[in-house]
């Protein structure tokens, strides 16, 4: 690894991801000195091979298939590149985070992120990520793996009282919390952080989690008994 130039090291890695991934200066600092990662990454961008998206924020371009240029960077992983780089807590509002789910078709042109810090807004395309501080004690969700699914529920509340978007909410959220990858995350995440939810929320999340364990006991009954038979 001496031998293999500092800045090729570095490209290297970034090519390994898939294009669109956001990097910070601190995902390579198993290299060496933030200085010459600093550097690297300078470099990088000024040879096109990158490109700098904000201060220390860098990625390797997707191409948009219908116009063959450079597609914007994806808000989320500049955002959880941003909550890496400055080493701070955040969430996404409601609407963002039903959007991302697929709970929502609304596509926020103004994104709106809760964090333990103060940062400036930063626009990517045709949208802007905003930034507002809030205190420690409104980010218990933060770095979850269900934190999507909590503030979406926070924005979806109206629509819970009306039968068959309640019923679509729910057959979303029950196909999000039986994904073969990252369902039982979820699920236990949510278990273990329903105390710090309000009543109604408890209520909706309890039903969706007690059947799916429900459906768990059921279905390894059913292969118990195929077995023995």
């Amino acid at each position: 690894m001496r031998n293999i130039p500092f800045e090729t090291r570095v490209y290297g890695r970034i090519c390994a991801k898939p294009p669109g991934t956001v990097w910070t200066v601190g995902d390579f600092i198993d290299f060496g000195p933030r200085d010459t990662i600093n550097k690297a990454l300078q470099r990088l961008a000024a040879a096109g091979n990158i490109r700098r998206i904000d201060r220390g924020l860098y990625d390797r371009p997707r191409l948009n298939q219908l116009t063959g240029k450079s597609a914007p960077p994806d808000y989320r992983a500049a955002i959880d590149a941003i909550g890496r780089r400055d080493q701070t807590r955040m969430i996404v509002d409601g609407m963002t985070a039903a959007n991302d789910l697929g709970l929502s078709d609304a596509v926020p042109g103004r994104i709106i992120v809760h964090s333990d810090a103060r940062l400036k807004s930063l626009r990517i395309g045709n949208q802007t990520i905003a930034f507002r501080q809030t205190s420690a004690s409104k980010l218990y969700w933060a770095d979850h793996p269900a934190m999507r699914i909590v503030q979406a529920l926070h924005w979806l509340k109206p629509k819970l009282d009306k039968p068959d978007d309640n019923q679509r909410i729910r057959r979303r959220i029950e196909a999000l919390l039986s994904d073969v990858r990252y369902g039982s995350t979820l699920r236990k995440d949510l278990a273990q952080g329903l105390h710090s939810l309000p009543t109604w929320m408890q209520d909706f999340l309890r039903d969706l989690l007690g059947a799916k364990r429900a459906a768990s006991k059921a279905s390894i009954g059913k292969r118990k008994k195929a077995a023995v038979s």
